[in-house]
């Protein structure tokens, strides 16, 4: 597979891997943590509380789902196929960035 998928800044973004190239951006509901899992063609993003299915292929949102009642919190995204690092990988990566966001908050207003 010559694809990598990022979940950057309310986007889904396709890129090639050997020359970096965008093959294709989505757009998503706006949060400042996307996350991507890739599977069987198949790229799943989590973004402003609601979790998407979107074509690996163009980009294509395939469905959505709000995933009412459960805010706009970070979600972890796995599968039967992914393994246990991969998930506390994620989880280390989504706590450091909320750490980086509270403290940069915490810079703004004090000065």
């Amino acid at each position: 597979m010559d694809k990598l998928f990022l979940g950057i800044n309310n986007h889904v973004i396709c890129v090639n891997k050997k020359d970096g190239a965008e093959l294709w951006k989505t757009k998503l509901r706006s949060s400042t943590i996307t996350n991507v899992y890739y599977e069987a063609n198949s790229v799943f993003a989590y973004s402003g509380g609601h979790l998407y299915c979107l074509n690996a292929q163009d980009g294509e949102i395939i469905w959505e789902n709000q995933l009412k009642g459960l805010g706009y919190g970070t979600c972890i995204i796995a599968s039967e196929h992914q393994n246990s690092t991969v998930i506390t990988s994620q989880i280390a990566t989504q706590q450091a960035g909320a750490a980086a966001i509270s403290v940069a908050g915490v810079a703004a207003s004090s000065s």
